[in-house]
């Protein structure tokens, strides 16, 4: 197997540009792969409904089912509140405490619900195509993508406590930015500070993150390592894993043989781990609670990659 460390990409972000330095960190103890393929990857947890959300710091987890949003603790799988819900509505946010859900329907109408007071704390109905993609912890403020015909979308904001949305896209001087692609999976960081969602760019062919700065209200595109000849079903190949402190970034392919390692704070690809091809179906990805291992599958062939030394390794049945 081929092993190597590939050369520092440089970002070009659609929005704006970053720049740091990586901190350095002493490896700490490896997670075993057999620790992580006790269980299916990515196997649905026992609380998960369908339809359902869950906050991104894992301690609880909302969905609709007969009329009600219910509350389920992440930790015993048991609903520990129920909401009566009128009419047809989609759960489509919640913020990262778990604090506030936001509930949608037809002609963008929008609830944002109040689940320690268990009220609708705002009430709001767009002119245009808009989808809810969070809310801030403070429940103050909507992230949204508005959806145009033509396929592409804009990262728009929605002040909940001036009650009106603010010019232009997240990020730019009152300008509307359209982009372009197809959403694929979603992580979160646990502090609320970061939506990370792979899209493909289906007019260009290529891969991106679309990193959502939650704290300082800023849409990024960080773009994967570029792959020349590729088609989208091989870009969707991609599988994103969040590390425990939310400020590294790792998605891998095994259709392209590639590991990626984003550093979020500065929103730059820091490192790529090289190994042989291999096709497959949809890729799965699962990090150990440490960080220290991740395994990924493309339903044929499992592999194991180390942050520490930026080594992806086939794992055999010996192995796990």
């Amino acid at each position: 197997m081929t092993r190597r460390l590939a050369a520092l990409v440089a970002l070009t972000s659609v929005l704006a540009a970053c720049g740091g330095t990586v901190e350095q960190t002493a490896p700490g103890p490896r997670a075993p792969a057999a620790q992580l393929l006790a269980s299916p990857i990515g196997a649905p947890k026992p609380y998960e409904r369908p339809g359902g959300v869950g906050a991104a710091d894992g301690r609880s987890y909302y969905a609709l089912e007969a009329g009600q949003l219910l509350r389920v603790s992440t930790l015993t799988g048991k609903v520990t509140r129920t909401y009566p819900v009128r009419g047809e509505w989609r759960l489509t946010g919640v913020s990262a405490t778990g604090h506030w859900v936001a509930l949608q329907r037809s002609a963008t109408h929008i609830l944002v619900v109040d689940t320690r007071r268990g009220k609708v704390a705002h009430e709001l109905q767009l002119a245009g195509r808009f989808r809810v993609e969070t809310i801030s912890t403070a429940g103050d403020f909507l992230f949204l993508q508005q959806d145009f015909p033509d396929g592409s979308y804009a990262v728009r904001g929605y002040d909940l406590a001036a009650g009106q949305m603010l010019p232009g896209s997240l990020g730019t001087k009152g300008e509307v930015l359209q982009m372009q692609g197809l959403a694929s999976q979603v992580v979160a960081s646990p502090d609320g500070r970061w939506l990370l969602t792979l899209y493909v760019n289906t007019q260009t062919n290529t891969a991106f993150v679309h990193a959502l700065n939650l704290i300082e209200r800023i849409a990024l595109c960080i773009n994967m390592p570029p792959c020349t000849k590729c088609d989208r079903r091989t870009l969707r190949r991609w599988a994103l894993a969040l590390a425990p402190d939310g400020r590294t970034l790792f998605a891998a392919n095994p259709a392209l043989g590639n590991v990626a390692t984003v550093y979020l704070p500065t929103t730059q690809v820091i490192a790529q781990s090289r190994f042989r091809p291999s096709q497959g179906g949809a890729t799965q990805a699962q990090l150990s609670e440490d960080g220290s291992r991740l395994v990924f599958t493309n339903g044929r062939t499992t592999w194991s990659f180390d942050p520490s030394s930026n080594l992806t390794d086939r794992v055999d049945a010996g192995d796990a």
